[in-house]
């Protein structure tokens, strides 16, 4: 891969091993909680990457101990949970990464962010955002010159971009 800062999280995009299958379970209690969640089965027509021996970690959200990754730690802390001899890494898996608005003021929504371990209210590094591309409705009135003037709702779910899949990983080493 290439060298990183530690704790530097960036998208792989081809198949990693190990993958748990676990439920991401810090949102479970949150209203955006996923409901249908599968775990995408190995594929044998597309190579395995070991990411932990190029000095990478899936982002799954795993608990690992502060003496095997001092570092790891040093650069995280309990961010994401655990406490003492344990800290937990990131789950990033099924999410999309959002910059972190860091008082530019540009994200109307930064004060109300859950917290990366699932609950109370947070605007930093970690923090989640439930889907903003929820149904909706728009209140319209047309008008047709010189004939009838419409009013009503119009209902839709909004879609974004395109999108692609890839795993969130983190830098262990330098």
């Amino acid at each position: 891969m290439f060298d990183a800062c530690i704790g530097s999280v960036c998208g792989f995009a081809g198949q990693v091993n190990p993958v748990s299958g676990d439920a991401n379970n810090i949102w479970k209690n949150t209203a955006c909680a996923s409901q249908n969640s599968v775990t995408a089965p190995k594929r044998d027509d597309i190579p395995t990457t070991y990411l932990e021996t190029q000095g990478w970690m899936l982002c799954d959200g795993r608990k690992l101990k502060v003496s095997a990754y001092p570092e790891l730690c040093a650069a995280l802390g309990y961010l994401y949970g655990g406490a003492s001899d344990d800290f937990c890494i990131p789950d990033y898996r099924g999410l999309f990464l959002r910059g972190n608005d860091a008082g530019s003021g540009m994200d109307p929504d930064a004060a109300s962010r859950i917290g990366p371990t699932g609950s109370g209210t947070d605007n930093g590094v970690g923090s989640y955002q439930c889907d903003a591309l929820q149904t909706h409705t728009h209140t319209y009135k047309a008008v047709v010159l010189a004939t009838v003037s419409q009013s009503g709702n119009a209902a839709g779910q909004a879609s974004g971009d395109l999108e692609t899949s890839v795993q969130e990983c983190l830098s262990l080493r330098t």
